[in-house]
């Protein structure tokens, strides 16, 4: 494998590199568009395979211990999909009537209530991931999200209604590689080169290393099979969620 720092060579190689599994995907010259075939046996011919979406983050500027159940213990993250109406939370007015979500939790590495809602599509053919994250101007979050997000806090806790003006106004978002059906390939795309393209961060794939492992061992992983490449081309694709969010 050819290097910044020269050539390495390998006997096998295992790529989980989250939102830049497109790039890696060119350099092993592997198909931009496929056709795919739905559960139904139609063929969808010349589907783009990576889409991206801009992901929507932010923190509300409040001790992490706020966000704390009853009991003070630390919650589960928060995720609520749902198609009531949403008003604001500073002025009352009508924000959507369509499905929305949003997700949050106490983090104290972000020294508050960080969390996000439905990410955005984006409508490009180029898309540049680098340079990701808070260092990229295209795909970092604005004032629209903050009203959004505080005000969908607000409607699934009552704590929350008043304290929209402490969200943190600073640079958050992200990009995420989702492909046609939005959930993770798992796969050997190569005869030495195995894939955890998993729609979004890399390191989130971390709970299927052991599967990997085995797997790439010689030992096939039932747990692995839905998620294989050929799902396409088979028409054995996995269900389609009603949520808002992509990954769901």
């Amino acid at each position: 494998m050819e290097t910044t720092k020269g050539l390495i060579e390998c006997d096998y190689l295992v790529i989980g590199a989250g939102p830049w599994a497109n790039s890696f995907w060119d350099m092993l010259d592997l198909p931009d568009r496929i056709d795919i075939t739905d559960n139904d046996g139609e063929v969808h011919r010349n589907v783009k395979m990576w889409t991206y979406w801009s992901l929507q983050e932010g923190t509300l500027g409040v001790k992490p211990s706020y966000g704390m159940d009853n009991d003070g213990k630390m919650p589960p993250v928060i995720h609520v999909d749902t198609d009531a109406p949403l008003y604001s939370s500073e002025d009352g007015s009508l924000i959507t009537e369509k499905m929305w979500g949003i997700y949050y939790k106490p983090d104290f590495h972000f020294k508050g209530i960080q969390g996000g809602a439905t990410p955005n599509l984006v409508d490009k053919e180029d898309v540049s991931v680098d340079p990701y994250g808070i260092d990229s101007p295209d795909f970092i979050v604005g004032p629209e999200f903050a009203h959004t997000w505080t005000s969908a806090l607000a409607h699934c806790q009552k704590r929350y209604e008043d304290k929209y003006y402490r969200y943190r106004k600073e640079p958050s978002g992200g990009l995420g590689a989702f492909t046609p059906d939005n959930f993770p390939i798992f796969d050997a795309m190569r005869q030495n080169c195995y894939m955890i393209a998993d729609s979004s961060h890399g390191y989130k794939m971390i709970g299927v290393g052991k599967l990997v492992a085995k797997e790439i061992m010689g030992e096939k992983q039932s747990l692995l099979r839905p998620f294989r490449f050929d799902r396409y081309d088979k028409g054995e694709l996995l269900p389609e969620s009603n949520s808002p969010f992509p990954w769901s």
